[in-house]
This record gives structure tokens, sequence and C-alpha cells, in this order.
């Protein structure tokens, strides 16, 4: 019987992984190339998958409802960088001060969804699809496109990374961005890059989530964020296999504490996690190359 429940929440520890992969992903190039840890990007989170919501609710399709979650994310993180971020940055503030800004942006976004939706949870209608058997596990055909998208990103990051200009670009950049500008790299646009797939992945993440959950509230996203960042910086900072190996590992593990232990101690699970990170952390430069103070918006 126990081997049973661990089985099945193993398997469900998978389809967690997926999630938190997506979003670990966009948070890890983030902070790869930047260097600035944030805190709003679960709110971002949050507004792709209002995002998708309001077009599920306009019966617009599944494709629009797909896409609408990483435009907004996308465009929402753009926004914040080269407005308030910029601003901040323009004045010389250093890391920690920076860190602040976004918390504080994370929790305008979070309170003006909340004056929006009337303190509301909404029920987001998302198709499942069938039940299959995979051996031991159980899915369904929604929780097997989640890992395939997980799976399909990751593949795409790679390959952008390694094997474009703009990819080794970005690399040059998150190593040594005086360097990097002084060899003629595009600064400007390198950035601006890095905050759209981010967003766009942010956005997307939202949207997993809250189809795996299948309700949606303004503090979702941040919610969520804790299990994101230790992903990611378990993982190192800039790393996409590094945050897919973390969010792997995260995800088992807290469906397991779920199963045996009650779906409230999987919270608490995954902050126990995020302060073993933070206590056994590694370097948390990008590509595995030295560690910067710059913080790069």
């Amino acid at each position: 019987m126990n081997s049973t429940i661990l089985l099945q929440s193993i398997g469900f520890g998978i389809t967690t992984a997926a999630v938190i992969a997506i979003g670990a992903m966009g948070f890890t190039l983030q902070l790869g190339v930047t260097n600035l840890l944030n805190l709003s990007f679960g709110n971002i989170m949050t507004l792709g998958a209002f995002a998708s919501l309001i077009v599920e609710r306009w019966h617009l399709g599944l494709v629009p409802t797909i896409l609408a979650a990483p435009l907004v994310g996308a465009v929402a993180s753009v926004l914040l960088a080269r407005t308030l971020l910029a601003v901040f940055a323009r004045r010389q503030n250093g890391a920690f001060e920076l860190l602040m800004v976004t918390l504080a942006a994370g929790l305008i976004i979070e309170y003006t969804l909340d004056a929006l939706a009337h303190l509301q949870v909404f029920q987001f209608q998302f198709p499942s699809g069938a039940t299959v058997h995979l051996g031991p596990f159980v899915f369904t055909v929604l929780s097997l496109a989640l890992i395939g998208a997980a799976a399909l990103v990751l593949a795409a990051l790679l390959a952008a990374l390694h094997l474009t200009r703009l990819g080794k670009a970005l690399r040059a950049l998150s190593v040594d961005p005086k360097l990097a500008r002084a060899c003629g790299v595009p600064m400007r646009r390198m950035i601006n890059l890095t905050w759209i797939v981010s967003g766009a992945l942010a956005g997307l993440a939202g949207l997993v989530y809250v189809t795996n959950s299948l309700t949606i509230s303004a503090g979702a996203g941040l919610n969520f964020l804790v299990l994101v960042i230790a992903a990611a910086i378990l993982g190192g900072a800039g790393s996409p296999v590094g945050a897919v190996l973390a969010a792997l590992v995260i995800g088992v593990a807290t469906e397991v504490v779920a199963a045996f232990g009650g779906s409230y101690y999987s919270q608490a699970a995954g902050l126990a996690i995020l302060a073993l990170v933070l206590v056994l952390r590694p370097s948390t430069g990008m590509w595995s190359g030295p560690t910067r103070d710059e913080v790069t918006v």
C-alpha cells in the first residue's frame, strides 16, 4: 500500500517538476544575465495566468488561451525592466536595493489584481484528457503535455544558447558585461531579449501552474515562486539543465511529502529545500563562470 502511494506521488511529482522547471528556466536565465534576484517573477506568472483565464472566458479557442500567457508575461517583464528598474539602476542602486524594488513591484501587481478580482478565487477550465498508465505511474494527457512542454522549452533554450550567435553573446554578457561591451556585444538588445524570453517563460509557467491546479487567485504565482527560486538556485544560476534537474528533485520531494504528511506540508517541504539551498548554495555564476557584483538591467 505504501509503495503504491509512493509510486503515485512520484508520478505526480514528475508533473509538478515540469511546472516548476518552466518557471525555473525563465528565472535562471534572467538571474544569470542580469544578476538580479527578481521577486516580482511570481507575480508575472500570475499576470500570464489571468491573461489566459480572460481569453478562456471569452471562448477564443485553445491556441489563443495558451499564447496569451507568454505574450502578457513578456510585455510585463519588459515594461518593468525599462521603466521602474531602469530608473533605479541609473541611480547606481545596488543589487539589494533593486531586489527591494522588484518586491515592491510584485506587491503592487498582486494587490492590483486582488482589487480587480475582488479577492475571488477563479476556476480555470482546461481539458485534462484521458488517463494514461505508463508502468507504475498514472498520468493524464494534460500531465504528459506539460512534461513535453518543459522538455521542448529546455531543448529550445539549449539550442539557442549554444548554437546561435545571440546565445553566445548572452553567455558572454552573463560572465563579464564590461568585457562583452568592449567586444561589441549589443548590450541593450541582449538584455531586452533576456527580459522578453524570461517574461514569456514566467507567463507560460503561470499558465501551466493553473492548468495543473485548476484554480487561480492574485497570489497564485507568488505562492509557487518559492519552488521556482529553489530550483533555479539549486541548479546554478543561468543553467537550464541544472534548473530542470533541480525541479525534478523538488517536485518529487514535495509530492512525496504531501502524500505521506498531508498537502499542508508540501509548501513546508519547499521552504525547507529553499533554506537548504541558501545554506549549501552552489556558485551563482552563469555557465560556471566567475561571479560578479554588477547588476545589468
